[in-house]
């Protein structure tokens, strides 16, 4: 039920897999044939410069497309066309399983109906890919210049069965690689062209955008022909409500052979090799009648009705469980960023709680799956989103490239004014003095573990600025560093108090320094409710005074919203605030670049990148190497001294993963972390640590199994044992317990009636005694009590491992990776690390890119699609990167419109260079010079690109009065240009 992708091969004979007489497929009212005939499939296109919309293929005409030649005269129309003329793209277009059952159950008037809804939807995404010029041409020397075509031309082709022969209503659409030239935009040898090739890169970016599209139309008009409501049915695709799973399984055999073959949790290209390597041929599939009289019996063997159920949607269970799901789920702390129920405001509320600026594609992708669930259409969620532009709820910020009049991205009012408020609050230079130069002497001489570094660094965070910032790689010694400045505050008389993130991070550093510290959401929740206007005063255990240091760790973690509410809380009481993180590290799960766009605005930091973790020499200079950004380098690093193993198939790896993990730990003891990528595999490799700590007499039998929730909040058994080592999902104030504490059960007792108390010692030494009913969060306004969010410790996502320290760790990549996931895999442990590598999923992508995807890669290629992942780095966009004007934003909080600059000046690109400099001069310990000219050449830069001698004399102006010397336009003669 999506938009696949597959590319064709080149030439004509690509075309032979739509036009093969030979290969059938079978069809219940005729022996139809599965690549077509003549006659059979329909062109469409945008423009008719070569066929004529809704006409019927020829297969001939078919075959000089695809080799890129004119129909009707032979002669080529692109470059290159011929037999080595790539052929074009194939984007097939399927409905869920419900819909094909419902059309094989149906009576004739109903199946007709059906195909015409299928055929509309198909109409209309294609639709949706012209509009929003996903497939483009390019002209100009080397293909730079990228242009919507004139004309884009699609063959499609209607067929109704899986290779096994259950009912499977789909569409192969064929681009073909021929599209009309844009007018105007030719240049040199392409002005005389009339086609040229596509460009389908896009295409394949909003490919899960496509299938949305066809989806929401094909929801709308089954919705309006027939009633029918849906359910969701996972990764935003949806189900006809009504029809029971069991019926939907009994006509997915193809599925299942696949599935079969690649396993669970196989990506979409470990699918794509297993459905070539189980695929057979259609000619051995029944034949109409014979499969009709199939599918009657098979579908009596299930003994339901699909048309029945789905007239009765309200039975379906799955949307009883989505309904109690919704009722029990306890409301954010901050409300919905759109207010309203339609598709574009709860897409958008949703994407903003992740992101500070949405992007096209991700808005119009989450909107399109929601309105398809609530049967809704294309048209629905471009008026919303035209309405919602329209009356500022959205906020664009730049403009769509290939999509006229319309907004690349967004962001919405009060995240405009929040980054902004953050941004002010953060803008303290030379404040006062908060810690005495006599107190940091004192603090370090103390302490005789500092490098010249971190005392350097301690010096600066003790700084007379408001906002100081210490950039501390992983493993470069800041819990040190945190602990004298700690010291150094107190002897100048300061009150010091911590928040990080998570509680996890919160109790590290209230343990390496000495001082109270709690998560940033509790800081948050604590003085929301003593600013209360309640009938009694409150205490404020989270106010701040002039006397106050507030350290905030892991930075790198903390949302905008969350920073925002700590800056302006401390600039407002005078406080002094040293953020300390590193954004190499993973990112924040809400919000934006919150420490970027903060230390854009302070200038200068302190920085740590002598890596002090590590005890072997070249696994340090790995480490300093991805602390600079260069995950794919330290990942080679270890690849090189044989610490990366590739291992076939997931059951293999994960057994691979244990024997590494006990070697290790009959070396290093316990403190070994396994680090993964996925919930799902860390749950699978905590059932295989389990088994092998049986096996040791290290754990006892399994005494009970209550129901918990795992890591995605899904009801499971939880089998306990004695011994087990268990981390609790969710902080318990009525136990004293943090989101993130481990505990060891040391002793259980069940009762008859299926109850069990526990005795739990926890990590920080003490021992609680607890009914298991009693280890789940007491839920506020009347809500059902939930079951406890407890999981097995033995194995942990990144994001769990970020702040760890351990002698040893065994890193799984069963998933794809990214360079923050690499590097903070990396870097936990001080003596080993082993990488193991799940390599069916990287066969799979190399195999993609081969002429034959039935070769298996090498393990040299293997290594290299690695390697490729290890370079991928995302940084979340701030508000403030697509101001026009950033100092007039942070001092007004208003965006303007955006400006362009003059014609062959790429001020974005030239706007980050200057930014890189300012890094480098930041970080080389430069600031009275660098940091005043950028705020200036900030203000300034985009001026310069379209009046420079106006903007350049008013620029130095201003440096000359802040540098205190005399203008220079001052005394000029009329007309002498200096």
């Amino acid at each position: 039920m999506t938009a696949s992708l597959h590319r064709l091969g080149a030439g004509s004979p690509a075309a032979a897999y739509y036009t093969n007489d030979s290969q059938r497929e079978a069809r219940p009212d005729r022996r139809d044939e599965y690549y077509a005939k003549d006659g059979d499939g329909v062109w469409w296109s945008s423009g008719e410069t070569v066929v004529r919309h809704g006409a019927a293929i020829d297969a001939a005409s078919f075959r000089d497309l695809c080799a890129g030649c004119h129909p009707a005269t032979g002669k080529p129309l692109v470059r290159g066309a011929g037999p080595g003329h790539w052929a074009g793209q194939d984007c097939t277009l399927t409905p869920g399983k419900s819909v094909s059952v419902l059309w094989m159950a149906g009576t004739p008037e109903q199946r007709v109906a059906i195909e015409a809804a299928h055929r509309a939807a198909v109409e209309r995404a294609l639709t949706f890919v012209a509009a929003e010029g996903l497939v483009t041409v390019r002209t100009g020397a080397g293909g730079v210049e990228r242009h919507r075509p004139s004309d884009v031309i699609v063959g499609r082709f209607d067929h109704y069965t899986t290779r096994e022969g259950d009912p499977n209503i789909h569409t192969h659409c064929v681009f073909i690689n021929v599209a009309g030239s844009p007018k105007h935009s030719g240049s040199g040898r392409y002005k005389s062209q009339t086609h040229l090739t596509i460009e389908v890169e896009q295409l394949y970016a909003y490919q899960v955008a496509v299938g949305a599209a066809y989806r929401a139309a094909l929801a709308e008009d089954l919705r309006e022909r027939f009633g029918l409501r849906y359910r969701e049915a996972g990764c935003g695709q949806w189900e006809i409500a009504g029809p029971p799973e069991a019926l939907l399984t009994a006509f997915s055999k193809r599925a299942e052979q696949i599935l079969d073959y690649a396993g669970a949790g196989a990506t979409s290209a470990q699918r794509e090799v297993a459905a070539l390597a189980t695929r057979q041929g259609k000619h051995e599939l029944p034949t109409g009648a014979e499969l009709e009289t199939r599918w009657r019996e098979e579908l009596a063997a299930c003994a339901t009705d699909p048309w029945e159920a789905a007239r009765h949607p309200e039975l379906d269970p799955n949307l009883a469980m989505a309904a109690a799901r919704a009722a029990d789920r306890e409301p954010p702390f901050d409300p919905p960023e759109i207010p309203g129920d339609g598709p574009v405001a709860r897409a958008a509320s949703a994407l903003f709680r992740h992101e500070s600026v949405v992007t096209r594609k991700d808005l119009l992708q989450r909107a399109l799956e929601l309105a398809g669930v609530q049967g809704l259409g294309i048209g629905v969620v471009e008026a919303e989103l035209a309405d919602l532009e329209g009356d500022g709820t959205l906020l664009p910020l730049a403009a769509a490239e290939m999509v006229p009049g319309a907004s690349a991205c967004w962001t919405s009012p009060g995240i405009a004014a929040c980054e902004a408020a953050m941004l002010r609050a953060a803008d303290r230079p030379l404040e006062r003095t908060w810690i005495a130069p006599e107190a940091v002497t004192t603090a370090l001489a103390r302490d005789g573990r500092l490098s010249a570094e971190q005392a350097e660094a301690v010096r600066h965070a003790a700084g007379p600025d408001g906002v100081s910032l210490l950039q501390a790689g992983a493993g470069t010694g800041k819990t040190t560093t945190a602990a004298v400045l700690v010291a150094a505050a107190h002897d100048s008389g300061m009150r010091v108090i911590g928040l990080a993130p998570s509680w996890v991070a919160a109790d590290e550093l209230a343990r390496s320094t000495g001082i109270p510290a709690q998560a940033v959401a509790r800081w948050r929740h604590d003085r929301a409710r003593a600013t209360r206007s309640d009938a009694e005063p409150r205490t404020d255990p989270a106010a701040l005074d002039r006397d106050t240091l507030v350290l905030v760790d892991e930075a790198g973690m903390v949302s905008s919203r969350d920073l925002e509410a700590v800056l302006s809380a401390a600039q407002a009481s005078g406080a002094k605030v040293v953020l300390i993180g590193d954004r190499r590290q993973l990112a924040s799960i809400a919000g934006a670049s919150a420490l970027r766009a903060v230390a854009e605005v302070v200038g200068r930091s302190a920085v740590l990148d002598e890596v002090r973790r590590q005890v072997v020499d070249w696994q340090r200079a790995a480490s300093v190497v991805m602390a600079r950004g260069d995950a794919e380098a330290g990942l080679r690093a270890y690849a090189a001294e044989h610490r990366v193993e590739l291992v076939a198939g997931a059951e293999a790896a994960q057994a691979r993963v244990i024997a590494a993990w006990t070697k290790q730990r009959a070396r290093y003891g316990d403190d070994v972390l396994i680090v993964t990528r996925r919930n799902a595999d860390a749950a699978a490799l905590n059932a295989r640590a389990r088994a092998v700590l049986r096996a040791e007499g290290r754990l006892g039998p399994d005494l009970i199994a209550p129901p918990a929730r795992d890591r995605e909040d899904r009801l499971v058994p939880l089998a306990l044992a004695l011994g087990d080592t268990l981390r609790f999902g969710e902080s318990l104030p009525h136990l004293g317990l943090r989101n993130g504490t481990r505990a060891q059960v040391a002793a259980l007792v069940a009762s008859p009636d299926g109850s069990a108390r526990l005795h739990l010692a926890l990590e920080d030494g003490r021992v609680i005694e607890a009914a298991w009913d009693e280890l789940r969060r007491v839920l506020r306004f009347g809500r059902r009590p939930t079951h406890p969010k407890v999981v097995h410790a033995y194995a942990g996502t990144a994001y769990a491992a970020q702040g760890r320290t351990c002698s040893a760790a065994v890193v799984y990549l069963g998933a794809g990776t990214d360079a923050r996931e690499v590097y903070v895999s990396l870097t936990r442990h001080r003596y080993e690390a082993q990488v193991v590598i799940e390599r069916d999923r990287l066969d799979a992508l190399c195999r993609q890119r081969q002429a034959d995807p039935r070769m298996p890669a090498t393990d040299t290629m293997v290594l290299e699609r690695l390697f490729r992942e290890a370079r991928s780095y995302h940084e979340k966009a701030n508000v403030v990167d697509y101001a026009a004007d950033r100092v007039a934003f942070v001092r007004d909080g208003v965006l303007g419109p955006p400006e362009r600059g003059a014609p062959g000046i790429d001020v974005g690109r030239a706007m980050r260079a200057a930014q890189a400099l300012r890094e480098a001069g930041a970080w080389l310990g430069v600031e009275h010079v660098i940091v005043p000219a950028w705020r200036l050449i900030d203000a300034f830069g985009r001026r310069l690109s379209r009046s420079p001698a106006p903007a350049v004399r008013r620029l130095v102006a201003r440096l000359a009065r802040h540098l205190g010397r005399p203008d220079p336009e001052r005394g000029r003669e009329p007309g002498i240009e200096r």
